[in-house]
């Protein structure tokens, strides 16, 4: 029993993951809109920056535009959601909190300006280093950590009834 307790715990922290391209991260908007679609859904975006600056590198805008894709079509199209910027942990923990929070700016004016999604749709945040999903020990692990979070904070009411999966919470 002890077993399959922990397998099923397994499967649901790996959900987020087997919808996701590379590394876990989310590469096109059908992948991201997968991961959110229900409220509470997440998706890791591979966002990147210049270096110690919260502007959005050029090889980034793909994945930024297949996120406003996202939230333009379908179900996202009605979404809240708040975007949540990480840093590694290289540097000094304010600094990091700080300019984890202007790169998740950055991403929701990009959003607003280019695919004309109403701010008021999209929360930021900033954790800086303080939510690592790998080891800040080698540099493959610090660039996994460097990301943009995508959490779907709509009630389970907004979201359109076509899109509405199962609630797998309130089974168990």
């Amino acid at each position: 029993m002890k077993r399959i307790v922990i397998l099923i715990i397994f499967i649901f922290t790996c959900i987020p993951f087997a919808y996701a391209g590379q590394d876990g991260f989310a590469a096109n908007s059908d992948e991201i809109l997968r991961m959110i679609t229900n409220p509470g859904g997440r998706a890791f975006l591979k966002i990147e920056f210049k270096v110690n600056s919260s502007k959005i590198s050029k090889t980034a805008y793909p994945v930024v535009d297949s996120l406003g894709t996202a939230l333009t079509s379908g179900p996202g199209s009605t979404m809240q959601v708040r975007l949540v910027g990480h840093t590694d942990s290289a540097g000094k923990s304010e600094y990091n909190r700080s300019l984890s929070l202007k790169r998740a700016e950055a991403v929701k004016n990009y959003l607003a300006v280019h695919f004309n999604i109403d701010p008021a749709r999209i929360e930021v945040q900033g954790m800086g280093e303080d939510q690592p999903i790998a080891s800040n020990e080698t540099a493959q692990g610090r660039a996994r950590n460097r990301r943009v979070e995508v959490i779907n904070i709509s009630k389970k009411a907004d979201v359109p009834k076509d899109y509405q999966e199962l609630d797998t919470k309130n089974i168990w």
